[in-house]
């Protein structure tokens, strides 16, 4: 009968919630009332209940419904960011200049902090740095955690320097490279840069933005006079010490 096996089930599935206890195999006991209603109860009521042995599954073996509501992500921040790159990546920051939560975020929609992520596109590590990135930044082993992420910061001060603090275009050269940046002289019309820029700046928690660094090389002429110079590939021969300042 229908209505037998749909209460049947009906309290297979009642104990199975309400006693998380019981065994792996349980008893159940059927009878009919006077009616002809059929009921069962894990409780034996006498002569006229018959016994049925049935499988109840653990609360713990069952799985969660496909359709529950998933916790949200918990916003970024130290808690939820591997302990073991923390170090790494604020040591990386204070060399070259750059706001620890930035690299975070980067780091989080790059890679989700997996060393050993390869893109597709060949980008590879935490800051899915492409091959020849790598080779201009001297990054020998990208799915090294150190190598990686000191590569990457060093790569995005230089971009942060080139596009004068526009941290919008820095983003966008990071992901889609410096040709597209200047083709379109803004971020380009592609759904993944302008995602990947938007992405990003939700996650920053800094102010947004950075003042850009100029490197400045200082030595001295063949007549003594102090010499000044931002490009030292014009001064062969020269001794030049490296000076960093934060406004001209």
């Amino acid at each position: 009968m229908i209505v037998e096996k749909t209460l049947y089930f009906f309290v297979i599935a009642s104990v199975a919630f309400f006693s998380p206890a019981l065994p792996a195999v349980a008893d159940i006991y059927q009878y009919t009332d006077e009616s002809g209603v059929i009921h069962f109860s894990n409780v034996s009521g006498g002569k006229n209940h018959r016994r049925v042995k049935t499988e109840v599954p653990r609360t713990s073996d069952i799985a969660p419904s496909p359709r529950a509501k998933q916790p949200s992500p918990a916003p970024l921040s130290s808690a939820n960011i591997p302990s073991a790159y923390l170090d790494i990546i604020n040591n990386a920051c204070d060399r070259h200049g750059v706001d620890p939560s930035l690299v975070h975020a980067i780091v989080k929609v790059e890679s989700d902090f997996n060393p050993y992520a390869m893109s597709s596109k060949g980008a590879m590590g935490l800051m899915q740095l492409m091959p020849q990135t790598a080779v201009e930044l001297n990054v020998k082993n990208s799915f090294n955690p150190m190598e990686n992420i000191d590569g990457g910061v060093k790569y995005l001060r230089y971009l942060i320097d080139r596009y004068e603090g526009n941290l919008s275009l820095a983003l966008a050269a990071y992901n889609a490279g410096e040709t597209s940046v200047k083709r379109w002289g803004t971020v380009p019309p592609f759904k993944e840069t302008q995602q990947y820029v938007q992405k990003i700046l939700k996650l920053y928690n800094g102010r947004g933005g950075f003042a850009p660094r100029y490197t400045i090389y200082m030595g001295y002429g063949e007549d003594g006079a102090i010499l000044l110079t931002d490009n030292p590939s014009n001064h062969q021969g020269k001794t030049l010490k490296r000076k960093t300042h934060k406004s001209l």
